[in-house]
């Protein structure tokens, strides 16, 4: 691959629009959207894409209370397809409207992630103003039940079964002022422990039996042990 010319990353610098991207983030972190009821949040965006005249695709992907969103910018040239992707839905704490003090976005789902996704939507914006894209395309997804343990991640899924993929992808969650590369990520899962025998009440076995306490206790160590030869 060729390295970006230096007058077009300045090009790009030089186009970013402060007023523009802030709006495009209040407007967002203003529309509650907890996970499982982001469809309002996804009007929102859904909207402001149409408005900027951009076509965009509602895929229900398995959750029709919030149809994802999505939209494309083209080159028009055979290439790869950049994909920027980011969830709608915040955690179920009260909702704090946005407010812009000292430098400083706050409201609910502001880093978490509202403001990347308004941050990759102001890149959507520059790329086709400046007609930054050599080839290729970019594929801009947003939608809702990311967050655990209310959302199970159904519709990300299906819009992956579906075809909504790109040959790589950018995930603006959290804000930093360097592009990370890799994160620590997030996996959650169930844990079955079980023993021979049949299943009885506590009160029916005796001393012999396993301690349930003990065995969960085992289970966090082998965690720490695993934890230290990751590092």
């Amino acid at each position: 691959m060729e390295p970006i010319p230096p007058s077009l990353i300045e090009k790009i610098r030089s186009s970013v629009n402060p007023e523009r991207l802030l709006q495009t983030a209040v407007a967002l972190i203003e529309v509650p959207s907890p996970t499982l009821s982001a469809g309002a949040a996804a009007d929102r965006l859904a909207g402001l894409l149409e408005q900027d005249e951009f076509q965009v695709d509602r895929p229900v992907a398995a959750w029709s209370d919030s149809p994802a969103v999505v939209t494309r910018l083209n080159s028009g040239r055979p290439g790869r397809t950049l994909q920027f992707d980011g969830h709608l839905d915040t955690v179920h704490l009260p909702f704090v409207p946005p407010t812009v003090e000292h430098g400083l976005i706050c409201g609910s789902g502001a880093s978490d992630m509202k403001g990347g996704i308004a941050a990759a939507y102001e890149a959507l914006h520059i790329c086709r103003e400046i007609d930054a894209l050599p080839a290729g395309q970019i594929l801009f997804t947003a939608q809702d039940l990311h967050e655990s343990p209310w959302g199970d991640q159904r519709q990300i899924k299906a819009m992956i079964r579906e075809g909504y993929v790109g040959d790589a992808v950018l995930l603006p969650e959290y804000l930093s002022d360097r592009l990370p590369v890799m994160g620590r990520g997030m996996a959650a899962f169930e844990v079955t422990i079980s023993r021979d025998g049949v299943p009885m009440h506590e009160v029916v076995g005796g001393l012999e039996q396993p301690n349930v306490i003990a065995a969960g206790g085992e289970l966090i160590n082998r965690f720490m042990q695993l934890d230290q030869k990751l590092a």
